[in-house]
């Protein structure tokens, strides 16, 4: 008997078969987990994923269809037995039973998209190992024919199908599966059918696999030289995706966890995308997720409301902040209509002063740890200074660009109650309203009775003023709001028919431990953003209304694009993520809420415990306002040292000015300084 070989990579099994070439007429070998490499570590998931999606085609509980499944197969393999030939079964005799189980026996349709479907979502789970076909291209060079031999339920004429999607089929002579023949390699008797149909010696065949006892054992005990193709590595993997599928059936973070290892080991493997630059990964491993889900919740969110009767119209993807969001959108081929809109918050909040500026509206413009008093409330609303200037002085205001820090003053009062600032005040807004109206128009905004936006959010400012300034149109479409984090510290009171909902985190729910994108909200707005300038109002050319940009020569802008290669490369690695992450869904079936709990805790690594390198890169991007500003925000600053620690007051202020306040602890060692500054803030916030 041939003696039971363990080789650990096709490397070795190439110098083992080099000089003994001339005495081998086939080389056998298997097909899944050799040739072929799986996403996921359980194969069973497939056949889950395809009654699930069945159920819903149907309308049948899962549950029903998966029952209907496993008792056709186990009938059919308890006949083979009987019958004299293996534990096996074929997937061509298998769905006509499955049909008659689920009480669909005639409908061919059903069974059309049953099998249609169990291909796509096989060939969709598997990759092609490299230097398996580097391989494969050696021994065709070599004159040696190949055979494929797998123990399978799908037909050859399937398995073949897959090999040709995975651009494998050609390298095979003929293929063995166990279905055909209702024999298995774990017999030993699919080996005897090779080589009766080959009519071969079994010395001239060698066959590689890697399961030890069919591949090797079984093989060797027929006569043929069995090698088990022991890859430590990919072995350790699959075991632990299958650790993971058995965990997640648990709930918590571990659906989280089996639904992103399948992510992650199906980019690495079919993309070959390692190593990438910086900004690629974290795209690909930290906001991609983040986004995908937001992306996923927002999918979710469109189909209830389809279903309750109350379909979203139009989908309005908020300028800048919506960019991204927009790509990822399209990209999914979901089929409400969509567009990208030019708002922003200094046109909205101009428009919304038609009929005056009030003392709510003013002290918005304070917020901005930067503002420079009524200068601020100016640019924010776009308002002329020089006509208000002269007033403001006479109310006391000797420096129009001095900080208002106390929101009562009783000079502001003064100020907004003169009739004559507010006649100011109002023309521009009516001019400012004029031409946005204009604009919506343009965009549909008014001709459906439900409408989306869809943004990075935070306080829903454009939600907010747009209900505000054309609230009183009886042809103001229902509003909804949907944002990525929604944290609404400026307004309580949107008005009726204007929902907003933040799907990855909403301060609403008081629950602590999603509020993690609060702490770095600049992350994850240059993630999001366009390249573009920001809109600063419109203007009307050839009757039609045109966004009017930021100009490039602004310094805030300037130092914007000087990013923009960075945001571009992050921006790849998020639209890459989202790509896997759409597959690896319609695998497992897991939603938003499943995946969340993953997600809040892969957020927090990476904001509350940076790694050196994460500091390092990321603060080399700036942010900039887009509310009536021109300030530049850097997202980095000296490092504290444990001096600073003895000067408590100097040590709030840098944590309450930093964008990043954790990055701030990154030369202390261990992430102690972290976890404790994380401690305190999370008993400092409502659980």
């Amino acid at each position: 008997m041939p003696e039971k070989l363990i080789l650990r990579d096709w490397r070795s099994i190439r110098a083992w078969l080099e000089p003994r070439l001339p005495h081998i007429r086939y080389i056998s070998v298997d097909i899944f987990d050799t040739i072929l490499g799986r996403y996921v570590g359980d194969p069973a998931e497939v056949q889950h994923a395809v009654c699930r999606l069945v159920g819903e085609r149907a309308g049948i509980a899962p549950e029903t269809v998966w029952q209907a499944r496993q008792q056709a197969e186990q009938a059919l393999r308890a006949e083979a037995v009987q019958a004299g030939f293996d534990h096996e079964c074929r997937y061509s005799e298998l769905l006509p039973r499955w049909l008659v189980g689920m009480g669909r026996g005639k409908d061919a349709e059903l069974a059309a998209f049953i099998r249609q479907t169990e291909l796509d979502l096989e060939a969709a789970t598997l990759y092609v190992k490299p230097d398996a076909q580097v391989f494969l291209d050696w021994v065709q060079e070599q004159d040696v024919e190949i055979i494929a031999m797998s123990d399978m339920y799908l037909d050859g004429e399937l398995i073949r199908e897959l090999l040709r999607r995975k651009g494998m089929v050609d390298y095979f002579a003929f293929i063995y599966v166990s279905a055909d023949f209702g024999l298995g390699k774990y017999s030993g008797r699919l080996f005897q059918q090779m080589l009766k149909v080959k009519g071969v010696e079994a010395s001239q065949v060698v066959h590689v696999g890697d399961n030890p006892v069919s591949d090797r054992r079984m093989a060797c005990r027929e006569g043929i030289q069995g090698i088990w193709l022991y890859e430590k590595a990919d072995l350790r993997r699959r075991e632990r995706q299958a650790l993971s599928a058995r965990m997640a059936q648990r709930g918590g973070i571990w659906q989280g966890r089996h639904f992103f290892e399948c992510v992650q080991t199906r980019s690495q493997q079919q993309d070959g995308l390692n190593p990438r630059h910086f900004f690629f990964r974290y795209g690909r491993d930290v906001l991609g997720p983040a986004f995908s889900v937001f992306m996923q919740g927002l999918r979710e969110r469109l189909q209830q409301q389809a279903e309750s009767g109350e379909p979203v119209a139009k989908l309005l993807f908020v300028a800048r902040d919506g960019f991204l969001f927009e790509r990822m959108y399209q990209a999914s081929g979901a089929g409400i209509p969509s567009e990208y809109v030019y708002l922003s918050r200094r046109v909205i909040t101009a428009a919304s002063t038609a009929e005056g500026l009030s003392r709510e509206q003013a002290v918005v413009a304070f917020y901005n740890p930067k503002q420079r008093g009524l200068e601020s409330v100016c640019k924010v609303y776009g308002l002329p200074q020089a006509a208000l200037q002269p007033l403001a002085r006479e109310h006391g205001f000797e420096d129009f660009a001095a900080p208002i820090h106390d929101w009562e003053d009783t000079r502001l009062h003064h100020f907004l109650r003169d009739y004559r600032v507010q006649a100011i005040v109002r023309r521009a807004g009516q001019r400012h309203r004029e031409r946005l109206q204009r604009y919506l128009e343009q965009v549909g905004f008014f001709q459906h009775r439900r409408v989306a936006l869809v943004d990075i959010g935070w306080n829903g400012t454009v939600q907010k003023f747009l209900k505000q300034a054309f609230g009183a149109r009886r042809d103001f479409p229902i509003l909804h709001g949907y944002y990525f984090a929604f944290v609404p510290k400026m307004y309580a009171d949107f008005g009726d028919n204007n929902v907003c909902e933040g799907i990855v985190h909403d301060s609403r729910r008081g629950n602590a431990c999603e509020r993690i994108p609060a702490e770095f909200e600049e992350i994850f707005e240059q993630g999001a953003r366009s390249h573009e300038a920001t809109t600063i109002g419109y203007r009307e050319h050839e009757g039609m209304i045109q966004p009017v940009l930021k100009a490039d020569a602004a310094p805030d802008r300037q130092a914007e694009l000087d990013c923009n290669v960075l945001v571009m490369q992050m921006q790849q690695g998020i639209m890459h993520h989202w790509e896997h992450f759409r597959a690896v869904q319609r695998l497992t079936g897991y939603d938003s809420q499943q995946l969340l709990p993953y997600v809040h805790g892969l957020l927090e690594r990476a904001v509350v415990y940076p790694q050196q390198e994460e500091i390092r890169q990321l603060t080399r991007l700036v942010h900039t306002e887009d509310f009536g500003h021109d300030h530049v925000l850097e997202l980095g600053s000296r490092s504290l040292r444990w001096r600073d620690l003895l000067r408590p007051r100097q040590l709030m202020r840098r944590l309450e000015l930093s964008a990043w306040r954790y990055a701030l602890f990154g030369q202390m060692p261990a992430g102690i300084a972290n976890f404790a500054f994380r401690m305190v803030y999370l008993h400092t916030v409502k659980k």
